[in-house]
């Protein structure tokens, strides 16, 4: 990881503080950018270092990842795809660009990428370029409105070898693996560390949670009809016997 992006990240520093020392950024934020900046050259600026970033990464991937770390995307793509059917490229982006790649560039320091940490300037231009490095490893643009919503472009453009990188890093031929039928899936592979394991024991808690949330929502939603319907039946019995109007006229008064 080191090897890996400590050169590209000591470039974009460099390019940040020479921004900064012209009154500039890399902001692309509309209401953010300062008179000095031009949104349009900094959109540019983002998109080539994300670019950047992207290559040194596809550089080591699959081969630089160790044949551990490749069973374990592998398994692991296999396994969620088991459970949720087209979600593998997705997990496997979670796992390595968001638990790995992301917290590295955000805080370099602690990965001996830099050597000391990042102050606000440098943070919020590490921010800029995190933020569309994940949104390209889960193909995901960003909304309208958003002002990251100028580097969707690169997103489109990116997004399918982001994909394949993906698939390569999650493709072990040597494993022996059982997953004729999706729905059991079997660890045979003595050499995938317990950290497995744990992603998929993670996995079904939260796939658990989430029917759980769903069963509560929807008690919730039958207790609050049922509590509203009585209360209109109250309110309606009051105003009825106390002779208090409606929008259709006054309610006859109690005999």
């Amino acid at each position: 990881l080191k090897d890996t992006l400590r050169p590209v990240l000591l470039k974009f520093r460099d390019a940040v503080d020479q921004r900064r020392a012209r009154g500039c950024s890399l902001e692309i934020d509309p209401n953010l950018i300062t008179p000095n900046d031009n949104l349009l050259n900094n959109v540019n600026d983002l998109t080539m270092h994300a670019s950047l970033v992207f290559e040194e990464i596809k550089k080591k991937v699959p081969k630089g990842l160790g044949k551990n770390m490749e069973s374990i995307f592998t398994q692991l793509r296999l396994l969620s795809e088991a459970r949720f059917p087209n979600s593998g490229h997705r997990v496997v982006a979670s796992l390595f660009i968001s638990r790995f790649i992301i917290p590295a560039l955000l805080q370099p320091h602690q990965d001996g990428l830099l050597d000391s940490p990042p102050d606000t300037f440098l943070a919020r231009s590490l921010k800029l370029l995190t933020d569309t490095i994940r949104n390209l490893a889960l193909a995901e643009k960003f909304p309208d409105g958003s002002p990251m919503h100028s580097m969707n472009s690169f997103i489109e453009q990116k997004k399918r070898e982001m994909k394949n990188m993906l698939a390569a890093m999650s493709d072990a031929k040597d494993d022996a693996w059982d997953h004729h039928n999706p729905k059991q899936v079997v660890v045979y592979s003595k050499d995938v560390p317990d950290v497995l394991r744990l992603i998929v024991n993670k996995m079904e808690i939260i796939e658990r949670h989430a029917y759980l949330q769903e069963q509560q929502h929807e008690e919730l939603r039958g207790s609050f009809l049922r509590l509203r319907a009585a209360v209109a039946d109250l309110t309606y019995s009051a105003s009825y016997s106390s002779g208090v109007g409606s929008r259709y006229g006054a309610a006859p008064a109690a005999p």
